[in-house]
């Protein structure tokens, strides 16, 4: 529609108007000091998220416990945008997304911790966390090892928990769903189009798609924190943390819209 397509244009231009009004400042605080450039990375990916049309509603408290795990389902990039925006912390990625166009860029600096989403090597990446977690420094990261279609909850791999247990975390499970089109309950299979989970639609294209939609409000549950010590094993504390984030999937979906945008964060 000649309409979508013009209102995708405009959001791309809003994109790189914040792209290269932000990145010197970014560029220049990451210099001088690497936590105010990091506070002001969070500024910058919040922007993005309202240049491509995503309005949140944060529900529960966020953990005071320094360090923190939070781990959340993942559907798309823009769960990067949305948590980021909610989170101070740094997120665990698979590798491929420093290689993403300009998000990557923003990745890398914001302190993103790469590692093999293979079965085999997650648990020797996972090792890679021990020094930010000891520093105090919180955590970000999606269990399921991949994206789904925004309508469900991937089983949680347990092997992400390993280093919740060897250090005796808290974990804060976090739900994220896209509930909203323009204020309206949104319906499934545009919540399919907002994931971002086949391989064959590179990024650029699911971005100029997801454009053309109207404004999307994404529910942002967190869930009462979890402590390591009060669970046997990482399967029992991983189970535990994908039956909170499911839980809060549910309900999103299963709540009147209305009701639930009393708190909305532009």
């Amino acid at each position: 529609m000649p309409g979508a397509s013009f209102l995708a244009v405009w959001r791309f231009f809003l994109i790189m108007g914040v792209y290269l009004t932000h990145t010197p400042i970014y560029w220049m605080l990451l210099k001088l000091h690497t936590a105010t450039g990091r506070r002001f990375g969070r500024y910058y990916l919040s922007n993005w998220r309202k240049c491509i049309g995503h309005q949140i509603v944060i529900k529960g408290k966020l953990s005071s416990a320094k360090p923190t795990l939070f781990v959340a389902n993942h559907s798309s990039y823009v769960d990067i945008l949305i948590l980021g925006t909610c989170i101070p912390g740094r997120f665990v990625a698979k590798q491929e997304v420093a290689k993403w166009p300009v998000m990557g860029w923003l990745a890398t600096q914001q302190g993103t911790i790469y590692i093999e989403r293979k079965r085999e090597a997650i648990a020797d990446g996972t090792e890679s966390l021990v020094g930010p977690l000891e520093k105090g420094e919180n955590l970000i990261l999606f269990p399921e090892g991949t994206t789904s279609d925004g309508c469900r909850v991937l089983p949680f791999k347990s092997s992400f928990f390993d280093v919740a247990m060897k250090k005796n975390l808290v974990v804060q499970p976090v739900s994220v769903a896209y509930v909203g089109w323009d204020r309206f309950s949104m319906p499934r299979f545009l919540r399919k189009q907002c994931g971002w989970f086949s391989e064959e639609v590179d990024l650029l294209t699911h971005l100029w798609e997801l454009a053309q939609l109207g404004t999307i409000q994404v529910i942002v549950e967190l869930h009462p924190p979890l402590k390591a010590k009060d669970f046997s094993s990482r399967k029992a504390l991983a189970a535990a943390s994908f039956q909170a984030v499911q839980g809060g999937l549910i309900k999103a979906f299963a709540s009147p819209l209305s009701t639930q945008m009393e708190s909305l964060c532009h």
